[in-house]
């Protein structure tokens, strides 16, 4: 099976929504651990998710240090929220439709689309 999935928020009551982002490594552990391809989507404010989780210091660091390889951000809302220069050497970053990442591409490839 092949999941990705699409992480577009970041904030709740005007701090991280960090019970979000952890069910979302949870479960991508889970499913990659089980030997499903797995991805995990960063679009609009949530590519400060990607940011944030390449600080070895960040309480979720554990559960995402080995799905580092499974991340693809969008190039226009990292760009956009200040993040591009922090995470353009260390993540896969897209830009395919119009700056942003193409959904239909990951349809395309098989891809069930679970939105957070």
């Amino acid at each position: 099976m092949k999941n990705a999935f699409l992480v577009f928020s970041y904030t709740h009551n005007d701090k991280p929504n960090m019970p979000l982002m952890l069910h979302v490594l949870l479960f991508a552990n889970e499913m990659k651990e089980k030997g499903e391809d797995v991805k995990i989507i960063f679009e609009g404010e949530g590519v400060n998710w990607a940011k944030d989780l390449l600080n070895e210091e960040h309480p979720f660091s554990n559960h995402a240090k080995q799905l580092m390889d499974n991340f693809v951000v969008c190039e226009a809302c990292a760009s956009m929220f200040g993040v591009l220069g922090d995470i353009k050497d260390n993540l896969t970053v897209e830009n395919d439709l119009f700056g942003h990442i193409s959904l239909k591409k990951y349809l395309d490839e098989g891809f069930n689309v679970i939105k957070f």
